[in-house]
């Protein structure tokens, strides 16, 4: 395993740090980002060299990459016309479009060139593995991880679920879609991507003013349709045994007899990503919640996943369970008598654990819906996660000053351990040690 990896991998990582802590106005706000990843780009381009990275180029992969983008573009027109249009916030200026350009180029630059070069590295053992890895790294170098932090950590569902639905879904299907496609046909094929994505973002007059939720359909699906179509028809199992994934003939012919039950699985995964975001806002007539409390036990048990579908309450019965919202919170109960008073109808409800029904009468506009299904334990997963995140947020919350000591002690050392590296291991020597 080369050195240099690690001292890419340490840059892009002061990068991201440097810019996470310095936020600074007027156009340093631009400069800035600019320099930072033009250095990335520029570090990445001497260690790897020119050569190295033409030779990964595959033009077949290229092409597929400039048509998926284009698909993905005109998925947004024909969405926008169905909703509506918008004029763009960014200035279009020759001044403000140069600068923008500047910021476009250098981060697309820096971000694609560092991804192609540690996916080449660190893929020759654990491809699928690095895959991920370099995903899950990506995606947070584009998502405000304090902001992501804070949204977890709130009880704010709609908040959160707008956030996945219209950003942290969409950035993870394009960055594991760029992350393959630079492993099959280096950076000229992720450049092409994401570089026809971000042109249409920034340089469009006009763009499509969407709901969340066909933010999130169009940003997961066509990234899916896009790996899925790769895969099908672009990648032949000699390319896969070219860039060192495959190297016996027994696992090449596992991998072809293989292929065509992935298109269902891919399609699947995709499909519940975003239903999974819709039904947490009901857009789809269901919700989907996951009770905290054993006040129905044994009904329903604390980190059961309930399917809770939009009901109209005039045909709502004794014995049915509902969710309604009382006193700030969504409480799962069943129904124990109705009430009719003055023409107005209220629902007396009692948990299946408690011994006493609830105090307060529910009334119909207070009824999300009624529960139709249930799903045992497999809500403490995100319960877990849920957890996790909250006490890693509060740690860091309370203990600001550990925080900043700790994030400045990796800058100095990953600024030092790049430098250090970059001095002892000249570039044509390193190339010739490691016989590339």
């Amino acid at each position: 395993m080369s050195r240099n990896a690690y001292a890419v991998l340490a840059l892009l990582l002061t990068v991201y740090t440097v810019l996470a802590i310095f936020h600074p106005g007027g156009l340093m706000a631009y400069a800035l980002p600019s320099i930072c990843w033009g250095l990335l780009a520029l570090t990445t381009l001497w260690i790897c060299g020119l050569k190295k990275m033409q030779s990964w180029f595959n033009k077949r992969i290229f092409f597929m990459a400039v048509l998926i983008a284009v698909f993905q573009i005109f998925a947004l027109i024909d969405a926008g016309l169905i909703n509506s249009f918008g004029k763009s916030p960014i200035s279009f200026t020759p001044t403000s479009l140069m600068i923008n350009l500047m910021l476009v180029l250098s981060t697309l630059l820096g971000t694609e060139l560092s991804r192609a070069y540690l996916m080449k590295n660190f893929a020759k053992k654990k491809p699928f593995l690095t895959l991920g890895l370099v995903t899950f790294l990506y995606t947070f170098i584009n998502v405000s991880v304090f902001g992501f932090l804070t949204l977890l950590t709130a009880n704010e569902p709609l908040r959160l679920a707008d956030f996945l639905g219209a950003s942290f879904l969409p950035i993870v299907a394009e960055n594991l879609l760029a992350s393959y496609l630079v492993l099959l046909g280096g950076p000229t094929a992720s450049i092409a991507y994401r570089g026809l994505l971000q042109a249409f973002q920034w340089f469009s007059p006009i763009l499509p003013d969407l709901p969340w939720g066909f933010e999130a359909l169009i940003g997961v699906m066509i990234p899916t349709i896009g790996f899925i179509t790769i895969n099908q028809v672009a990648l032949p199992p000699t390319l896969l045994k070219k860039i060192g994934i495959f190297t016996q003939t027994k696992k090449l012919r596992r991998f072809a007899k293989t292929r065509k039950p992935s298109i269902r699985g891919w399609t699947i995964v995709s499909i519940l990503c975003v239903l999974m975001v819709w039904g947490s806002t009901g857009l789809l007539g269901f919700y989907i919640t996951i009770p905290l409390s054993g006040s129905m036990r044994p009904t329903v048990d604390t980190g059961d996943i309930a399917l809770v579908i939009s009901t109209d309450p005039s045909s709502i019965q004794v014995g049915d369970i509902i969710q309604y919202w009382q006193d700030g919170e969504m409480t799962l109960h069943r129904i124990v008598e109705i009430q009719h008073e003055g023409g107005i109808s209220s629902f007396v409800t009692k948990g299946d654990d408690n011994l006493q029904p609830d105090t307060d009468p529910i009334l119909a506009a207070q009824i999300r819906g009624k529960l139709v299904f249930i799903i045992p334990k497999l809500g403490w997963i995100p319960i877990y996660f849920r957890t996790t995140i909250a006490n890693i947020w509060s740690f860091f919350s309370t203990s600001a000053i550990l925080a900043y000591a700790t994030l400045s002690a990796v800058i100095i050392m990953t600024s030092i351990y790049v430098i250090r590296t970059i001095k002892s291991r000249p570039h044509r020597y390193w190339q010739r040690k490691r016989g590339w």
